[in-house]
């Protein structure tokens, strides 16, 4: 592992012909990235005030990284899965999972390969033995940016809120059952996003490609990503919910269910645009939105008889539409917190 002295080291500008700085670089750090002399090399000028040495043989989005995950009779499937999704997020390349001189379980191998299918875009099973299972990632995928992934994202977990909602009104189990399957959909662009931000952090080039302005705007997109996901699980739990409910909701408690749902909706859709739009103020409107609505929520459940033979569903589907507005309100505080400076003046 190195040190500190021997990966930081001090050193001298100097000034060459009057238009041309140079900077020498110590000997053992170019033979150990393997820089030839006469070899061309390209320096990003980076956001955060520093500068990065690439050599052009091989850029850091370029290297080709394998992660090997050793697999035993004593792993469970499970566990197996969340190391791949962890080698995934981290940036590897190459996942391999490798026995140790015997057959992989059979139950790693459909794990594996239903993680593959399910969960991970971008990525395909290249090579498949009774020892081993090689799979291959895409770093990036130049069709699907940062932005497009967000707002299909955003455009599933709101879809996914709306038809809850429907498949209560139509007593439509098996509407409500493909709301549940659109989870996982949410889920498969959040870990694609997340490996992205992980990506972008490291490398000044996938940053730029991205549109993100600076590498401390990839943790507030990552949070962002995380309450879509939980915006999603809370629509999924809504239509799971709907299979409790014995006959048709009273019209009324209903109309004032499918009110907060939208208004639930409209500070999603508006937190997202404030983050996107870089929008200060937005951001401070949707957070106040979001207290109505909680406020709306108290005043609907306080009015719900414990005699309803629907109450505990019906309290349980309010607390998931008041969830669903609390991680816009999440949302929309990065979009304060990354745009502050637009209001403040300094002296």
């Amino acid at each position: 592992m190195e040190t500190i002295e021997s990966a930081k080291q001090t050193r001298r500008m100097q000034l060459s012909g009057g238009s041309t700085y140079i900077i020498s670089l110590p000997k053992n750090w170019i033979e150990e990235l393997k820089i030839k002399v006469g070899q061309n090399v390209t320096i990003v000028k980076n956001s955060n005030q520093s500068l990065t040495l690439f050599s052009n043989e091989k850029t850091n989005s370029e290297k080709k990284t394998i992660a090997v995950i050793p697999s035993s009779q004593k792993d469970t499937g499970d566990s197996i899965k969340r190391k791949i999704i962890a080698a995934y997020l981290r940036g590897y390349n190459t996942i391999e999972i490798k026995s140790k001189g015997i057959r992989l379980p059979a139950e790693h191998s459909r794990n594996v390969r239903e993680l593959v299918r399910t969960s991970m875009i971008g990525t395909e099973i290249v090579e498949s033995s009774s020892e081993k299972i090689s799979i291959q990632i895409l770093t990036r995928l130049p069709e699907l940016s940062f932005d497009t992934a967000l707002k299909r994202m955003y455009l599933m977990a709101s879809n996914m809120v709306r038809e809850s909602i429907e498949s209560i009104d139509e007593e439509d189990d098996t509407h409500a059952d493909e709301v549940v399957n659109m989870d996982d959909e949410v889920d498969r662009f959040g870990l694609y996003m997340r490996r992205n931000l992980v990506l972008a952090v490291e490398n000044e080039n996938i940053l730029q490609d991205m549109g993100l302005r600076k590498p401390s705007d990839c943790l507030g997109y990552r949070a962002i990503v995380t309450r879509i996901e939980r915006i999603a699980d809370h629509a999924s739990h809504v239509a799971k919910r709907k299979k409790f409910i014995e006959g048709k909701l009273d019209i009324k408690l209903f109309n004032k269910i499918k009110k907060l749902s939208e208004e639930s909706l409209t500070v999603f859709d508006e937190a997202i645009n404030a983050v996107q739009n870089q929008d200060f103020i937005k951001g401070e409107k949707v957070a106040q939105k979001v207290a109505d609505i909680i406020e709306d929520e108290r005043q609907i459940m306080s009015k719900i008889s414990d005699s309803d033979k629907n109450s505990v569903s019906i309290r349980f589907i309010l607390q998931d539409l008041r969830r669903i507005a609390e991680y816009s309100g999440d949302i929309a505080e990065v979009a304060i917190d990354e745009n502050i400076q637009s209001i403040i003046i300094e002296k």
